[in-house]
């Protein structure tokens, strides 16, 4: 077919080129490293908090970092000098406590966006409590002890509750600690606090235990795990080893009832079970409804829990007419009991409702998602109560979605600026859960490209983002569900993306080897009817069903509820093993490579395979497969014209050349023509063409495809990245520049700078950008690889992800620092007035001052008569902060002016920013009951007339927005759930 050629090499022989000197007017002082985003996180979610009133949610990592996050791209990362941080917890709505694995409580202010202080425990700390509308914090201790700290003063109370345990109840047995506390959800004169072997209802105000229970069996005390309070106060839930739930009259003692939590007793070989480790009761949107959400007790202590469990207990009975038989048969036999599967190899260690609009009943008020954690730092999202599993990326911030599920690989690259906001605004909406904090006002560069961003997840999910979200108020996101388009949950792993953003064609393969074609435009299966999205659904349709079709059309596995967007064209089945390579070409073209050395390319305009071969009969260096694809429009050798040109790299840094050409009949086909060991060691990490005539890119586009019957003719080098080293070559005529690094080189590509020169002429000049495995940045000049610029590892990173690093044309680097985060810079200096800006900006607002917290639940009348004390959140301060100093912060003067004390004010919560995009800032006050002779008995009396409290109706606009929300990703994500929720990735 031909000759292979070793090149010879000229160590920057500059002379030996004769081209246009591509970097000519550049030097180091254009060069500057700017931060543009961040997107995901450092590290890996150990925790994570939500409040319901100013709406916002609170994730904490093993780095030592909590990001805090409102609607849209509204985020504020606080960086701690703490040791692991194991809870987090919004307090009064402007608090964020954080506990860490030392024992120190740090206190971050949510309207100054800093620590306030830090406060170290005296004591192992085992569990803690607080209230929203409280700036108490109880702490229990591995000794048995239970301390309160006030927040607002930074002044840890003499109050304390010795080890009631051993000082009561079992005076010879080893010291307990406190297992878990909760309070009142009705009273706050009362908290329920846990041992291992009893649980106690101790009254602050009596300064004694009203009640304490212990649950033997023949005559064993059976190791408590948890206890909860009933919404209503006036029951209790223990739960102990063997997942035994017992439920107690929490005024009289009594035990109603003792059950499993699975209805037909105790699983075999329950010794091998795990324990229950969370549990939440949670309160209904109908007045009187409850339902009980647990995690543990369904798995195998092996391999963990990959299930959580929903018991619906319905309407509670009237506690004043219902006898102690009929308690026990409304939770020994509830409504209905459910096993909620997690499809993760990775067990569950929590779980978090998202409280709708009420931060009371310890944060469980009629939630719609529930966010569940994973050991691995991943987030799933449950829809609640129907249990579907939903991966909708506009639901929460871009961050968050590098771990709902994990992201496997991502891709960057321009895009041009007219289109892309046009399609953008195609699939913008307002679905997202989180409502709260105001985004800061941001300096917009002035490009003709945009910079997009596409990641690929574990479910077989691709979302595409603009990759500089910072700058933007307002964004979208494109979401395409490989799984869904190839009807399979199987090995749908994303590992390769290929986005041509002149043609809005996108290519994607999965794991299994299979590849996706898709292209942004109309749908013309569009229906808003229901029945024909069930039917498309469920139709019968699988690649294995087709064993001798490589290229398959699949046009009709358009989602039917989406109008427009990108749509799946073509599925390549290959059958050749793992995709090495991926490369969707602006010009309709793309290449695929598979680990056993095959190179497929595809028309698009087909569609149809018009290569399909191994490069074991192209390669005479033995390469075993492609390791990167570029292509070009260039004139080769002595040629005198161009033509499209597939310039494969290979994994032993061989460069394969190959020509698509015309045929007569309208076809294209592809000829191998050339190969030639370019770079000294170990696989190629990209390729780059450049002419030698304007010093433009030579990466092919439809202008210049349109060119080539004109005779056009550029003449080019190309850039071969290798392992350590660099090399300029002019195909067929063996000239080359080369330069070796001493780090291994993780990713590379050319940027144009833009410039002005001494005569004020606005001129461009284009380098190459190498990133390093150690994450240093290198600028070079073109054609000399000389260094112009250096810039040192901005942060720690790990060499496995920075080789998914990826450098735009427009000076953009998208930094993959590590599995769950990634940086947008920019090595372009910005000129004086945007540098000033830039410092002027501010970072985003989480606090809005005029959200209201809604007066907290307290028992009906006649509770009060059997004798419970009203206990006010003033006589609690009076109780636990006996002699106390003045407040330390001015946070508790804007907290207390938010919260509502009067169960009839109507509380009417909005999100709305004023004109200048700021919350509008009003003066606190004390939301206190109306002066009119009433005292504070007789107004809880006239609040609670009917003999028992009724929930308001009212919801503010979270709760509203979150509703449509739900109801939109019920549709989207219901439909998945049949053929994905007993996938392979079950865990069990």
């Amino acid at each position: 077919m031909f000759k292979s050629r070793k090149l010879k090499t000229v160590s920057n022989a500059i002379k030996s080129v004769a081209s246009r000197d591509a970097s000519n007017g550049i030097s180091s002082k254009m060069f500057e490293l700017s931060e543009v985003s961040r997107y995901g996180m450092n590290g890996k979610v150990t925790s994570f908090a939500f409040d319901p009133v100013q709406s916002l949610l609170a994730v904490g990592t093993d780095s030592c970092e909590v990001h805090v996050y409102g609607k849209q791209q509204v985020e504020v990362v606080f960086t701690l000098d703490v040791e692991g941080i194991k809870d987090i917890r919004f307090v009064k709505g402007i608090y964020l406590l954080v506990l860490d694995s030392k024992d120190t409580i740090s206190v971050l202010s949510l309207y100054k966006k800093t620590l306030l202080s830090s406060f170290f425990v005296p004591g192992k700390v085992t569990c803690i409590e607080t209230d929203p509308s409280l700036g108490w914090v109880l702490i229990g201790l591995q000794s048995g002890a239970t301390l309160a700290y006030d927040i607002d003063r930074d002044f840890l109370s003499r109050f304390k509750i010795e080890n009631l345990q051993k000082s009561r109840y079992f005076v010879r047995e080893h010291l307990s600690q406190v297992v878990s506390i909760q309070w009142n959800p009705r009273d706050l004169g009362t908290v329920l606090i846990s041992y291992d072997k009893v649980t106690v209802l101790y009254s602050f105000v009596e300064g004694e235990v009203k009640q304490h229970f212990i649950h033997e069996v023949d005559g064993k005390v059976i190791k408590v795990l948890k206890s909860v309070f009933h919404p209503n106060g006036l029951n209790v839930m223990t739960i102990h080893e063997g997942n035994c739930l017992v439920f107690w009259d929490s005024n009289t003692g009594k035990k109603i009832v003792s059950r499993y939590l699975l209805d037909d007793g105790p699983m075999s070989g329950s010794i091998n079970n795990t324990n229950i480790f969370k549990v939440s009761w949670i309160q209904e949107k109908d007045e009187n409804s409850t339902s009980l959400l647990f995690a543990g007790g369904t798995g195998d202590a092996s391999s963990g829990e990959h299930s959580l469990t929903l018991i619906n207990l319905g309407p509670t009975p009237l506690y004043s007419v219902t006898s102690y038989e009929k308690m026990a048969a409304y939770y020994t036999q509830p409504v209905s009991e459910k096993i909620i599967p997690i499809p993760n190899n990775s067990p569950v260690v929590n779980f978090l409702p998202l409280a709708n609009g009420n931060p009371h009943y310890g944060g469980n008020f009629a939630p719609m998602v529930i966010l569940v954690l994973l050991e691995d730092g991943e987030i799933e999202t449950l829809l609640y109560p129907s249990g579907h599993i939903t991966y909708k990326a506009s639901l929460f911030p871009q961050s968050i979605s590098w771990i709902r599920p994990a992201a496997t690989t991502s891709f960057a690259t321009s895009v041009p600026k007219k289109s892309w906001i046009g399609m953008m605004s195609v699939t913008y909406n307002k679905d997202y859960i989180l409502q709260g904090g105001a985004p800061a006002k941001k300096t917009l560069r002035v490009h003709e490209s945009r910079s997009a961003l596409s990641t690929g997840h574990t479910n077989g999910s691709v979302r595409i983002w603009d990759a500089s979200h910072g700058e933007l108020d307002e964004t979208s996101v494109f979401d395409v569900n490989v799984s869904h388009s190839l009807n399979t949950a199987h090995s749908v792993a994303v590992d390769h993306i290929s986005y041509a953003g002149e043609t809005a064609e996108l290519a994607v393969s999965i794991e299994s080897g299979d590849v996706v074609l898709y292209k942004f435009q109309v749908n013309e299966y569009f229906t808003s009817t229901k029945d024909a999205a069930l039917e498309m659904n469920f139709r019968r349709f699988s690649l294995n069903d087709r064993p001798n079709d490589i290229l398959v059309d699949i046009r009709d596995r358009a989602p039917n509820n989406i109008r427009e967007g990108f749509m799946p064209i073509s599925a390549i089945h290959a059958r050749k093993g793992k995709v090495t390579c991926l490369c969707n070409s602006n010009i309709g073209f793309v290449a695929i490579t598979y680990e056993d050395g095959t190179l497929l390319v595809v028309d698009r305009r087909g569609p149809a395979i018009i290569f399909l071969d191994n490069i074991s009969k192209i390669s005479k260096e033995r390469s075993s497969y492609i390791s990167c694809l570029d292509f070009a429009i260039m004139e080769y050798g002595e040629d005198g014209y161009s033509s499209i040109q597939l310039l494969c790299g290979t994994d032993i840094g061989e460069v394969l050349l190959l020509k698509i050409i015309p045929d007569r009949s309208g076809r294209y086909s592809v000829q191998p023509y050339d190969a030639f060991r370019a770079t000294d060691d170990g696989p190629i990490v990209s390729l780059a063409t450049i002419s030698k005539v304007n010093a433009n890119s030579c990466t092919a586009t439809i202008p210049q495809m349109l060119q080539l019957s004109k005779g056009l003719r550029v003449p080019a080098q190309v850039i071969a990245t290798g392992k350590m080293d660099v090399r300029l070559v002019t195909p067929g005529k063996s000239k080359d520049t080369h330069k070796i690094f001493k780090f291994p080189i993780a990713s590379s590509g050319l940027s144009i700078v833009p410039f002005t020169n001494s005569k004020g002429e606005r001129l461009s000049s284009t380098v190459l950008v190498v990133i390093l495995l150690n994450g240093d940045i290198k600028v070079l000049s073109l054609p000399e690889l000389k260094e112009i610029k250096s810039f040192s590892a901005l942060s720690k990173v790990q060499a496995r992800y920075m080789k998914e690093s990826c450098v735009l044309i427009n000076g953009d680097i998208v930094y993959r620092l590590s599995k769950t985060e990634a940086w947008l810079l920019n090595i372009v200096k910005e000129d004086q007035n945007t540098i000033s800006s830039k410092m002027d900006e501010k970072t985003d607002t989480l606090y809005n001052p005029n959200l209201k917290i809604r007066s907290r639940p307290y028992y009906n009348t006649l509770q009060w008569v059997r004798g419970s004390i009203y206990c006010s959140s003033e006589d609690l301060d009076n109780i636990l902060g006996e002699k106390r100093p003045e407040p330390k912060f001015e946070e508790e003067k804007l907290a207390n002016g938010t919260i509502v004390l009067s169960q009839k004010e109507e509380v009417r919560n909005t999100h709305e920013l004023s004109s200048n995009g700021e919350f509008q800032y009003q003066a606190p006050v004390r939301h206190g009951a109306k002066s009119g002779g009433y005292g504070a008995f007789r107004s809880i009396n006239r609040a609670v007339q009917n003999g028992m409290d009724t929930l308001e109706d009212s919801f503010n606009d979270y709760a509203t927005a979150a509703n449509e929300t739900m109801n939109e990703a019920i549709e989207q994500t219901g439909k998945d759930l049949i053929k994905g929720a007993f996938s392979s990735k079950m865990g069990f």
